[in-house]
């Protein structure tokens, strides 16, 4: 009987393989910016490095900003109105 050994290894790879629960928290947040409950958020999905965004904020000049990958948190939606990426690293 080889195939008990078999399936043995692959549910064992599999359990290994499992993401975690920040990874797969991380998966269903979308690039860019994104508003989650009273916060606005960046997502910078890419994993090569710093990048600058601009935040534009609702009563206020807009301000250059460099994030990392990942989620940064900008602030309260009642004082953002929007994010994007211009393009250069830092």
């Amino acid at each position: 009987m080889r195939i008990a050994p078999v399936v043995a290894m692959v549910a064992l790879a599999l359990t290994t393989l499992a993401p975690t629960a920040s990874a797969a928290s991380q998966a269903h947040s979308p690039c860019g910016y994104f508003e989650e409950g009273d916060g606005a958020w960046y997502n910078h999905c890419a994993s090569a490095g710093n990048i600058k965004i601009v935040v534009d904020y609702r009563t206020e000049d807009g301000k250059v900003l460099c994030v990392g990958p990942g989620e940064t948190f900008l602030g309260a939606v009642s004082r953002i109105q929007n994010a994007w990426y211009i393009g250069l690293r830092c």
